[in-house]
């Protein structure tokens, strides 16, 4: 026989040996399936949630079905109708998404597969592979999220596990399940024996430097500033509430508002519309450290681009904090670039937490002396920009004093800042700077460098943030997008200083923020505004609560563990006395938990209880029951010795047989009666001495 065959008929002599699923069964893993999909959908598309919560739900129907048509075979959906389900979907996916071999594809299909697998499990074995493809599903969800309430979303779903097991090992014939809630609560019972244990573990046991393990984010774009700058795009990332990054500075040292400038990309390339980067060989040089130095730790959201923001100037390259840190160290986690941009090695796909320290300065050398003809190039286009910037430079001869002319020009003119500005087409600073003087910071950014430039100064567009918002609860600053910003930076006096045009026309948008900076009734970010009152208070309460979960659990790593052992004074042990310490702690756990369930159980069932005081009392009265005799074998013995209570001993016998080892009730409150008959027929009987008596 050749091992294919013999492979074959392994599986169905495995297929056979596994009993068939029951109705509860088959709705404990349904309710599973449900639980585990429900927080992972809203990361979805539309369709696919649906889809498969749909598939779900007909194999629900299909249950109902069954009963309803007794006569009728069994509904099954053939096989191969579930490989063309599983091929379109696959399809589906990859159509949706525009590839299939990513992580978020890759969920998508789970999602759905775990359904399709729902449709055509019919034996126990099958719901055992059931609870392993929901579990990873339950899972997926933290590949999105690692809040707090992320969390929490799970635990419906593992409860069900545990009751979905619970059903799995109870064989067809035998004693009937628990019910659902006694089924939950028994899960839940466990799982809170297990957390000291698992507590423990996290707190003690030491942390290694990088992750076992680690999945690839995908490449798809996120909101945060972009590579490049044209009128318009940064006025629109500044309509969203979305955190951009979090710090915490050390010492509670939090610089003034005018100090927050968050460097990010900076932009050298201008095509008479559109400002991109410049990319320039060789690494720049680190500020040198002070007394006024400034360290702090930036929690950056995913963004997909590879750099890092810091505050203006760096004085330190930034340290991975986390679970990945000693790898990052050994593979530089960020250098400097000339333009004193920070870059990390890889795009940032996930949450990031890095330290680093800052000196508050605005200015700084250029890298060499060569640097400042790639920043004179004359803008093209915009003509009637580049006549006014030769006129400028005509009655300036100082580069200082053209700058300052030319921000004087802007605080007198009739400059308006605001959210929504006009659109402009074809030679766009002309256009800002002559016709419709509304714009946001791009535009004056932007409109500065290409008049500097055009009057032969060196000169740039760095991006990135001004601001952030302390939260009260945590003591840590927000950054959100809303406080997206541009300013220029000009070649002056051997130096590149921070030029902000719009602080000279609208002062209140660095000093207070946006909200004090535009009219009333322009269109701003929720948590933007200043008069949110109990709902910022209440998403600054949230906040706080993300921000220590994510950095005191999510972010426990070997320093922050370190750093807990000496709060503690357990740094003076050696590693085996710790050991034994937290083995001891954990053996006398389980032994109060053991001690706790043997006590619980020391109480007989119901039925039990009642059998074993008739056998009693009958053993006192001179019929003790043999080892060989079952419940209704010696229930007709005593009907024997007393046809008086022949009744009442064959309603013990029969009702306790069927409670004990008969199959679940077929309907409804047959339990409830059977327990009923026994406990009647027990109290008919007389007392040992009358029993004596009476034979």
């Amino acid at each position: 026989m050749s091992a294919a065959a013999v492979a074959a008929r392994g599986r169905r002599r495995d297929t056979r040996a596994s009993p068939g699923l029951t109705p509860v069964q088959i709705r404990w893993l349904g309710a599973l399936i449900v639980c585990a999909q429900l927080p992972q959908a809203p990361h979805l598309p539309l369709w696919i949630a649906a889809y498969g919560l749909a598939i779900v739900g007909l194999r629900f129907l299909l249950l109902r079905r069954d009963p309803l048509r007794p006569d009728a075979p069994p509904a099954r959906i053939p096989s191969w109708t579930l490989v063309l389900f599983a091929v379109v979907s696959a399809l589906a996916v990859r159509a949706s998404y525009g590839y299939l071999l990513g992580r978020d594809p890759s969920v998508a299909f789970l999602f759905i597969l775990v359904g399709i697998k729902f449709l055509e499990t019919r034996t126990v074995r099958d719901g055992s592979l059931l609870v392993a493809l929901a579990s990873f599903l339950v899972v997926t969800p933290f590949f999105k999220s690692q809040s707090p309430f992320a969390a929490l979303a799970a635990i419906p779903a593992v409860l069900v596990l545990g009751a979905a097991l619970d059903a799995l090992a109870r064989r067809p014939g035998g004693p009937p399940g628990r019910r659902p809630v006694a089924a939950l609560t028994r899960t839940a019972a466990l799982i809170a024996q297990g957390l000291p244990i698992a507590a423990l573990l996290f707190l003690l046991f030491p942390r290694i430097g990088a992750p076992l393990w680690g999945v690839p984010g995908d490449t798809t774009g996120r909101t945060g500033l972009s590579d490049s700058m044209a009128p318009g795009s940064i006025s629109e990332l500044s309509m969203s509430d979305a955190v951009a990054f979090r710090v915490d500075f050390d010492g509670g040292a939090i610089p003034l508002p005018a100090q927050r400038y968050w460097r990010g990309p900076v932009l050298s390339r201008f095509d008479g519309r559109q400002w991109t980067l410049l990319a320039r060989p060789g690494e720049g040089a680190l500020a040198p450290l002070d007394a006024a130095a400034i360290t702090y730790t930036v929690t950056l959201e995913p963004h997909a681009r590879p750099w890092l923001f810091a505050l203006d100037m760096p004085a330190s390259l930034p340290k991975a904090v986390g679970e990945d840190a000693a790898a990052s160290a050994a593979s530089g986690f960020a250098f400097l670039t000339r333009d004193q941009q920070l870059i990390a090695r890889a795009p940032v796909t996930q949450m990031t937490r890095y330290a680093l320290a800052s000196v508050p300065r605005s200015s700084y050398p250029p890298a060499d002396a060569a640097e400042a003809a790639e920043y004179v190039r004359r803008p093209p286009g915009n003509p009637r920009t580049v006549e006014f910037a030769r006129a400028l430079r005509a009655e300036h001869a100082g580069d200082r004093e053209l700058v300052n002319a030319t921000l004087a020009w802007f605080s007198r003119e009739p400059f308006v800042y605001t959210l929504v500005p006009p659109l402009l087409d074809r030679d766009p600073v002309d256009g800002f700077l002559f016709d419709t003087r509304r714009g946001f910071c791009e535009h004056y950014a932007g409109a500065f460098v290409a008049l500097m430039r055009a009057a032969g100064v060196p000169a740039r567009v760095v991006t990135g943030y001004q601001g952030g918002e302390i939260n009260p609860r945590g003591g840590y600053l927000i950054v959100r997008q809303s406080d997206a910003h541009a300013w220029a930076e000009v070649l002056v006096d051997g130096a590149w200083r921070r030029i902000d045009p719009t602080a000279t026309v609208a002062p209140e948008r660095i000093e207070a923020g946006l909200a004090r900076a535009v009219g009333a009734d322009e269109p701003v970010p929720l948590f933007a505004r200043l008069d949110a009152g109990w709902l910022k208070g209440a998403q600054f309460a949230f906040d706080a609560l993300n921000h220590a979960w994510r950095r005191d659990v999510v972010g426990f790593n070997r320093e922050r563990q370190r750093e807990l052992w000496r709060d503690w004074k357990l740094d003076g042990f050696a590693p085996w006395q710790l050991a034994a310490i937290g083995g001891a702690v954990l053996f006398a756990w389980a032994g109060l938990t053991l001690a706790a369930a043997g006590f619980g159980r020391t109480r007989p069932e119901r039925a039990q209880a009642l059998w074993d005081a008739t056998c009693r009392r009958l053993a006192r009265a001179g019929l003790p029951r043999m080892a060989h005799e079952g419940p209704i074998a010696y229930a007709s013995r005593a009907s024997r010795r007393w046809p008086q209570f022949a009744i009442a001993f064959t309603a013990i016998g029969e009702s306790y047989a069927a409670l004990r080892y008969g199959p679940p009730p077929a309907r409804p409150g047959e339990r409830a009666a059977l327990y009923a008959t026994l406990a009647r027929a027990v109290d008919v009987l007389p007392g040992p001495g009358e029993l004596r008596a009476a034979a």
